[in-house]
C-alpha cells in the first residue's frame, strides 16, 4: 500500500516515526488478521488513530529525533563490529585445533596422524522418535531435545518439548553433562552441527534427529567436540550429507565416521581443548552480551519513538548549563490518549501539549548509554 499525507497536518518524516510507536504498533496488531500469515485490510489502516501535533511541533520533534537516533546508529553499527569481532574469536578457537588443512591428507606436523572419525569414536547412539507435546516439559517431566538445542553453538536445555504422558521411556537416553552431541538432520547450514553438554536437567531425552557421539578412552572429549565444529570438518559433513529435500538434509553415522580427520597426540588434545573451550565459553559471554546491548538499543529506540509521538519529548535549547541543554527532557504527567488523537482523516487536532521552557516543569530522563 501507498499511503499519501495532507501535508497542510502531517509531515511524512512524523508519520514514519509514528508508526513504530507502541501506540500505532499495538492497534496493527489487533488489527490483523489471518492465521500464520498476517495481513491488514485497507479499512483497518484507515482506522487506526493517531495522535497529531501541530505541524510545527512535528518538524520539533523530527530535529530532535535526528540526532537521538543517529546516536544511536552510531551505537548500533558499534555492535555489529563487535558482532563481527566475536565470530573472528570463534574462528580463532577452531584455527587453534587443526593444522591449516583445506583438503585431506595434507602435510601434519610431527606427532600428528590422519585419521577417520570412526577412529576417535567408540560408538554413536541414535535418539528415537517419541511422541511430545508443543510446549517445553515441566518439573520433573520428560522432555525429548529439539534440534535448535544443538545448533547455536552452546547446548540449550530449555530448548525441548515435553513428551506425551503414557510414552515409553528408556532411560539409556537421558542426555548427561559432558556429552557430545550432533545434529544428524537439519537445514544445509545446521546439519551436523556439534555442542558439548556443559549442564542439563535431569529427565532429557536424545531425539532422532540426534547422535551422541561417545569419543575413545584415550581421545579428550573437549578437543573432539571442537574438532566437529571446525570448518574442515563441517564441510566434510555437508558433502556427506543426503535428503530428498535441498531443505532437510541428514548425515548417516556410516558418512560420519569415514569423515578423514587429522589426529592430534594425547597431550596435545588436552592442551588444544582446553583452550578452544576457554575461547568459544569466552566469545559466547560475549555474544550474549551484544545480543543484549542490541535489545536495549532497540527498546531505547521504541521508547525514544513513544516518548516523542505522545507530546512528553522536550527540547530545552537555550536554558540551563550545556549538560542540561544536552540532556533529554520528558514532559511528566500521563500521555495523551489515542481516544483524544484524530484519526488522519476528517477532525480537528486535538489540542497538543505544549512545550515548556520552564526547568520547573520538566524531569531529566535517565538517558541509557551503549558502550563497548
Amino acid at each position: 500500500m501507498r499511503v499519501q499525507v495532507r501535508p497542510e497536518i502531517l509531515h511524512p518524516g512524523y508519520l514514519g516515526h509514528l508508526w513504530q510507536s507502541s501506540q500505532v504498533r499495538e492497534q496493527l496488531e489487533a488489527a490483523a488478521g489471518g492465521g500464520r500469515m498476517r495481513s491488514l485490510a485497507m479499512r483497518a489502516l484507515q482506522e487506526v488513530r493517531l495522535p497529531l501535533p501541530p505541524l510545527a511541533e512535528q518538524h520539533r520533534i523530527l530535529e530532535i529525533l535526528r540526532e537521538r537516533l543517529w546516536r544511536l546508529d552510531r551505537g548500533g553499527e558499534a555492535l555489529r563490529r563487535a558482532a563481527a569481532g566475536v565470530t573472528l574469536l570463534q574462528d580463532a578457537a577452531y584455527d587453534a585445533l587443526a593444522p591449516c588443512c583445506d583438503a585431506p591428507f595434507e602435510s601434519l606436523p610431527p606427532g600428528w596422524s590422519w585419521g577417520q572419525l570412526g577412529d576417535v569414536i567408540k560408538r554413536i547412539e541414535a535418539g528415537r522418535s517419541l511422541e511430545y507435546n508443543r510446549r517445553p516439559a515441566r518439573g520433573d517431566e520428560w522432555g525429548v531435545i529439539k534440534t535448535s538445542a544443538m545448533t547455536r553453538g552452546a547446548f540449550r536445555e530449555t530448548e525441548n518439548k515435553a513428551v506425551r504422558a503414557g510414552a515409553r521411556i528408556d532411560e539409556g537416553y537421558e542426555i548427561r553433562a559432558g556429552d557430545i552431541l550432533l545434529c544428524r538432520a537439519n537445514s544445509p547450514d545446521h546439519v551436523g552441527a556439534t555442542v558439548q553438554v556443559a549442564a542439563c536437567r535431569p529427565r532429557l531425552l536424545l531425539s532422532d534427529k540426534s547422535l551422541r557421539l561417545v569419543p575413545e578412552q584415550d581421545i579428550d572429549g573437549r578437543w573432539l567436540a571442537q574438532l566437529l565444529a571446525t570448518p574442515y570438518v563441517r564441510t566434510q559433513i555437508a558433502q556427506r550429507s543426503r535428503g530428498v529435500l535441498a531443505s532437510m538434509q541428514h548425515i548417516a553415522q556410516a558418512g560420519l565416521r569415514d569423515i578423514p580427520i587429522p589426529i592430534a597426540p594425547p597431550g596435545e588434545q588436552v592442551r588444544l581443548g582446553q583452550r578452544a573451550t576457554a575461547w568459544t565459553l569466552g566469545a559466547q559471554r560475549l555474544h550474549s552480551q551484544v545480543q543484549k546491548a542490541q535489545e536495549k538499543s532497540e527498546q531505547l529506540r521504541r521508547a525514544l519513538t513513544d516518548v516523542a509521538c505522545t507530546g512528553r519529548l522536550v527540547g530545552p535549547a537555550g536554558v540551563g548549563t550545556p549538560q542540561q541543554e544536552s540532556a533529554l527532557l520528558v514532559r511528566p504527567g500521563p500521555s495523551p490518549r489515542v481516544d483524544d488523537s484524530i484519526e488522519r482523516s476528517r477532525h480537528r487536532p486535538a489540542v497538543w501539549p505544549t512545550a515548556g521552557r520552564d526547568l520547573k516543569t520538566t524531569i531529566a530522563a535517565v538517558q541509557l548509554e551503549l558502550e563497548i
